[in-house]
């Protein structure tokens, strides 16, 4: 079984979107300072965040193959199986979908992280320094 797979089963299109809304609730809490953290206690959650992160984008790299639906031949059989296989890997219950409900779960995550711990506004402008220095090139 895929890790993709896993998550998929263990992980239903309610439950993520409740586990989203949780993520936008601490985002939101840490907005307002309901809650506050200190850089050394968040940095290495913030850092296994990153890694989950990069890990969640090389599976949705992985679930690419899913972009088209898959050619089973021009006869109508074939057709209607490769449309059913692409509906069923692009629907709100495929693993696709939790890939990318757990991606924006991890992401909130982070950025609640980065705000309670006053760090956000940090990565931000580094972000954009980066970025306009990419535009004096």
């Amino acid at each position: 079984m895929t890790a993709a797979s896993a998550l998929n089963k263990s992980m239903g299109v309610e439950a993520m979107a409740k586990v989203t809304n949780s993520a936008n609730e601490l985002v939101a809490s840490a907005k307002s300072g309901g809650f506050t953290v200190t850089k050394e206690a968040a940095d290495p959650i913030i850092k296994t965040l990153d890694e989950f992160i990069d890990r969640v984008g090389a599976l949705k790299s992985d679930l690419s193959v899913f972009d088209q639906a898959p050619p089973l031949g021009d006869h109508a059989y074939g057709k209607m199986i490769s449309r059913h296989m692409y509906q069923a890997a692009n629907d709100d219950q495929s693993a696709r979908a939790a890939v990318n409900s757990l991606q924006v779960v991890l992401e909130k995550s982070k950025e609640a992280l980065l705000r309670a711990s006053s760090q956000y506004e940090e990565q931000e402008q580094s972000a954009r320094d980066v970025l306009e220095g990419m535009g004096d090139s």
